[in-house]
């Protein structure tokens, strides 16, 4: 039976890359990436070997959760570093795109949600994408072509049928 310390040394690396991927927010990457691990540990199935699809759906989910709660202006400790080449005001662009993407993310259904953050955040085909959420590639299709048609529409003010508050 593994024990706590072996859980987050063998699985923790990862299930943060994957929610900080989602996030942008290391902190917040932190307690999804704790919440996922201790329910591993406190899951019967913690005895066999866990799948990573199955981690990196949970970590997924829970990050898309956590977009959801966020949805509050940056604060002076989350400004990010400049990037060497970026003009301040390409910068701020930049920070206002990525933050209005993570606000989109939270307005979509989950399952779009998932899809869109397996596709473009994990850069998993379809058929891994199906996998990891039990549903057919097709379905995966149709979850991004909503997903992207919605973000597309959020991000340039439109509004959408099927849209969530």
């Amino acid at each position: 039976m593994p024990d706590w310390e072996a859980i987050v040394r063998e699985h923790g690396p990862a299930v943060f890359r994957t929610a900080w991927r989602v996030t942008r927010n290391a902190q917040d990457a932190e307690d999804v990436a704790q919440e996922v691990l201790l329910e591993l540990f406190r899951s019967p199935a913690h005895h066999a070997a866990p799948c990573g699809g199955l981690l990196q759906r949970m970590a997924v989910l829970r990050a898309i959760d956590r977009l959801r709660r966020r949805r509050s202006a940056l604060g002076l400790d989350d400004v990010r570093e400049r990037t060497a080449g970026f003009s301040p005001e390409e910068e701020a662009i930049g920070n206002e795109l990525a933050e209005r993407l993570h606000d989109g993310l939270a307005r979509l259904s989950p399952r779009e949600a998932a899809v869109f953050c397996f596709r473009y955040f994990e850069d998993l085909p379809y058929e891994q994408i199906a996998a990891a959420l039990s549903i057919s590639r097709e379905a995966v299709a149709v979850a991004l072509h909503k997903a992207r048609a919605r973000l597309r529409a959020f991000l340039l003010g439109e509004a959408v049928k099927g849209d969530r508050p």
